[in-house]
């Protein structure tokens, strides 16, 4: 596991010996876009170390499977096109984030969803937000991220307000955000009422590039990361916990990070899943 090593040596007695991950706070400004148990859960202070998890039995990978959360909603992505029921996919030209953003850029095909970012000088991309709006809650998603990437094409699951025009007043919940052009760590970015910054975690190193499950927990007081069914990071102070309605968004941003046509890049997603309280 990339979060944490255990090892167990039987010396007479047993004796165990947990060794801790650590959880970096940091701020940042937010850009303007398009547009949460179980007994094994530990959840830390916010910014402190992250206490390891001994499994009493074993995972399956998926914290919703694992923590016997309630599924109130899914899509597998099966089909030919995105679902117009459940999702909105951005299309057009973006005045706040200057991002090109075309609907046929978010494509299935053999059960798959793909976000592609293209190589023009628009880093023409994509993004959709799911049409439900909920409070609190559970959201987990199955995805890859393909590399080489462009340092530009910023891919990120987030939670966003149902209130769009006045988001900064709600807040926006970053669980999975990528930079990373070699795909190798994830950061998580808590934005909470009045457009706070409410914390910050980096994932220790881990291949990302392979299929791995992106989970959040929602609750009126904490909000809990997941990545393969194991918690790698908390938010519990109430003050930047987000308590109006929001739904999940999907999307690729771009952000320019050098002169020239970026480099193409995607995501794919297997499904998305979400559960009740």
């Amino acid at each position: 596991m990339y979060f944490v090593a255990v090892k167990r040596r039987v010396i007479v007695l047993v004796v165990c010996v947990v060794l801790a991950v650590g959880a970096v706070f940091a701020v940042r400004a937010t850009a303007a876009r398009f547009d949460s148990s179980d007994a094994q859960e530990v959840v830390p202070t916010l910014g402190s170390s992250l206490p390891s998890v001994i499994p009493t039995r074993s995972s399956s990978g998926e914290a919703g499977v694992d923590l016997n959360w309630p599924r109130a909603d899914a899509d597998e992505f099966t089909g030919t096109k995105v679902s117009s029921a459940r999702w909105r996919v951005y299309d057009g030209y973006n005045t706040a984030s200057k991002e090109t953003l075309d609907a046929n850029l978010c494509s299935l095909s053999g059960g798959i969803l793909t976000i592609t970012g293209l190589a023009n000088d628009a880093g023409t991309t994509c993004g959709m937000a799911w049409k439900q709006n909920r409070t609190f809650g559970r959201w987990e998603i199955r995805a890859r991220f393909p590399a080489p990437a462009d340092a530009g094409f910023n891919p990120v699951f987030l939670l966003w307000p149902a209130d769009d025009a006045n988001w900064m007043q709600t807040g926006e919940i970053d669980f999975a955000e990528e930079y990373d052009p070699a795909r190798q760590y994830v950061q998580s970015w808590l934005h909470g009422p009045g457009n706070t910054d409410g914390g910050y975690y980096r994932s220790q190193p881990f291949d990302m590039t392979q299929w791995h499950n992106y989970a959040v927990d929602w609750q009126p007081d904490r909000i809990t990361l997941y990545i393969d069914g194991q918690p790698w990071g908390a938010y519990l102070d109430k003050q930047f916990i987000p308590q109006k309605p929001m739904h999940l968004v999907i999307q690729q941003n771009y952000n320019r990070k050098h002169p020239g046509v970026p480099v193409r890049s995607s995501v794919q997603i297997d499904w998305v899943r979400i559960y009740d309280n």
